[in-house]
């Protein structure tokens, strides 16, 4: 078996996503034509089936940093492509400081689920807060972390031509359920549904379309173009925080508590929050 540590990486990007109706998907698909091509990952339709584990403290800290919008926040998840992990698992920890995200991720063997179920032993000598240079176990570790949710969803992807690095991804199809082991993922729960019309609130019946662009953290021209001609406005949308309302209501806690230290002045208390709160490089490693 390969090295996993050699299949691994650390992505710096500029992130933003929006949400749009289908005819502008049309309508943004074709004025990237020339710019972007699909992914080479996706299947003959174009499109692929994309599954987070999410992992969350008992009190959901890393939930409460993202849906509070903590100047700098963290969260660690395990990916992998397809109905179920065939042969590789991805474990990743994405960092964001403003609109600047951190992702680092690496490969394992399928063989690894099971354990990460397991409660993980604090390894000696780490610091008290994450870091960029720490591995996904360590983290989980250090914050007594286990997997919570899983959110799947169909993911239409294209890659500039341009750029070294650049993503313009729409996801359809958003669904999550509860996990309560290694096995609940595959014959566990059955799926929700987080992206209906009557979950978004919209009244045209017809669900919208998870926009997300990603490129180096000096955004090119055209995607600055697209914004202005598209007229796109940012969402803050966060799959894990609108799956978790969406699923598991009752565990969302009424007080705030951070994997961050907190300002000793009282937090405001934020106007009721909805489900969609929108209303205020192994070759698999490029994959988004």
């Amino acid at each position: 078996m390969r090295d996993e540590a050699a299949v691994s990486e650390v992505i710096s990007r500029y992130e933003a996503k929006y949400l749009v109706t289908e005819a502008m998907v049309d309508a943004i698909r074709d004025h990237i034509r020339g710019i972007c091509s699909p992914d080479r990952h996706a299947g003959a339709d174009g499109r692929y089936r994309v599954n987070n584990l999410y992992f969350d403290t008992p009190d959901l800290r890393f939930y409460q940093d993202t849906r509070f919008k903590q100047y700098t926040r963290f969260k660690p998840r395990v990916r992998f492509y397809g109905d179920r992990p065939e042969d590789w698992l991805w474990l990743e920890l994405k960092h964001k400081v403003r609109n600047v995200t951190w992702k680092s991720r690496r490969r394992v063997d399928v063989s690894r689920l099971p354990g990460l179920f397991e409660d993980g032993v604090l390894p000696e000598g780490l610091a008290p807060a994450a870091c960029l240079t720490d591995s996904f176990e360590a983290v989980v570790a250090r914050f007594g972390a286990s997997p919570i949710l899983q959110v799947q969803y169909v993911r239409e992807p294209y890659v500039s031509d341009l750029d070294v690095y650049g993503r313009v991804t729409f996801d359809r199809r958003l669904m999550c359920r509860r996990l309560s082991g290694p096995d609940s993922f595959v014959a566990g729960e059955p799926f929700v549904s987080f992206d209906d019309p009557v979950s978004q609130g919209v009244s045209s019946g017809q669900s919208l379309v998870v926009l997300e662009i990603k490129t180096d953290v000096r955004v090119p021209g055209w995607v600055q173009g697209m914004i202005r001609r598209f007229g796109l406005e940012r969402r803050g949308f966060s799959k894990y925080c609108c799956a978790l309302e969406r699923s598991c209501p009752e565990r969302i806690p009424c007080d705030r508590i951070s994997a961050f230290p907190m300002p000793r002045e009282k937090v405001a208390e934020p106007a009721r929050i909805g489900l969609w709160p929108w209303r205020r490089r192994d070759p698999r490693v490029a994959q988004g």
